[in-house]
C-alpha cells in the first residue's frame, strides 16, 4: 500500500480486496474500492456521496447486480491492481496534491475513480449525476467547514486518522450547551491554577451541571463535584 494513504484509505483498500475474495475476482479493480469504501460505512468518501444524496445501500446492491462473480477458488488476500486500478490511485495521489493534502484519504479514492472514467463506478455514479467537479465541490465545501486549518495537518506529527467528523464538530461549535460546558472546563482549569484544559477539567464541568443526565449518571455512582475537586486537588499536590 503506498505510504502516502490514510489509515481509513487503507482500510478501504483491504476491505476493497475482500470484496475482490467475494466475488471470486483474482484482480483488484475500481468497482471493488468503491465497494470496499461503502463497506468500511464511515469515511469521508461515504459522507460525501452522502451529502449527494446517494444511497450507499441501494448503490452497492445495483452494484452486485451489475458484476458478475468469477468461478475461481482463491486464497490469496491481495489482488494484483488492473492497469485502470493503478490509473485511478495515480489521479487519486494527484488529487491529493492538488488539494495541498499530504495524506490520500478515501474522498481522493472515489475521486481517482471517477476520474479515470471507464470504470463501472464512475459510470454508476455518472448515472445519479454525479460527476468529478460536483465530488470534488463538495469535498471542497466539506473541508470548508473544517476546524483544522488545512486536511494536511495529520502529516505534522498529528494522529493519522483521517478527516472525517468536521461537520459533526461544526454542529458542536454551534450549540450554546457546547461553549457553556467548555467555558466551565475554563473556569475549572483556572480555579485549580492549571494553564491548560484536561480531562479532569472537563469532567469537572459536566458535573456542574448536576440537572444533566451524565452528571446524574455519575452522582449515582457515587461520583460528585466535591469528590472530584478532592481527588484532582490532592493529585496536584502530591
Amino acid at each position: 500500500m503506498h505510504e502516502r494513504f490514510s489509515e481509513r484509505a487503507r482500510r478501504a483498500m483491504a476491505l476493497a480486496n475482500q470484496e475482490a475474495v467475494r466475488l471470486h475476482h483474482d484482480y483488484l479493480a475500481p468497482v471493488h474500492i468503491l465497494l470496499g469504501i461503502i463497506s468500511m460505512g464511515s469515511s469521508v468518501a461515504a459522507l460525501v456521496l452522502r451529502n449527494l444524496d446517494i444511497d450507499l445501500e441501494t448503490l452497492r446492491a445495483d452494484v452486485d447486480r451489475l458484476i458478475e462473480p468469477g468461478d475461481k477458488e482463491l486464497h490469496q488476500t491481495k489482488m494484483a491492481q488492473r492497469s485502470d486500478t493503478r490509473q485511478a490511485i495515480q489521479f487519486a495521489i494527484d488529487e491529493a496534491r492538488k488539494l495541498g493534502h499530504k495524506y490520500v484519504g478515501t474522498e481522493h479514492l472515489l475521486l481517482g475513480c471517477l476520474r479515470e472514467g471507464s470504470n463501472i463506478p464512475a459510470r454508476m455514479l455518472s448515472e445519479r449525476g454525479v460527476h468529478v467537479e460536483r465530488l470534488r465541490e463538495e469535498i471542497l465545501n466539506l473541508l470548508r467547514s473544517s476546524t483544522d486549518e488545512d486536511h494536511s495537518a495529520r502529516a505534522a506529527g498529528r494522529a493519522s486518522d483521517e478527516w472525517l467528523h468536521q461537520q459533526e464538530l461544526a454542529k458542536a461549535f454551534r450549540s450554546p450547551g457546547f461553549w457553556h460546558r467548555l467555558v466551565l472546563a475554563v473556569d475549572s482549569a483556572n480555579r485549580l491554577g492549571d494553564g491548560e484544559i484536561r480531562d479532569e477539567h472537563l469532567l469537572l464541568a459536566l458535573l456542574r451541571e448536576p440537572d444533566s443526565f451524565v452528571a446524574q449518571m455519575l452522582i449515582e455512582k457515587g461520583v460528585t463535584l466535591d469528590w472530584v475537586r478532592d481527588r484532582v486537588t490532592r493529585s496536584a499536590a502530591i
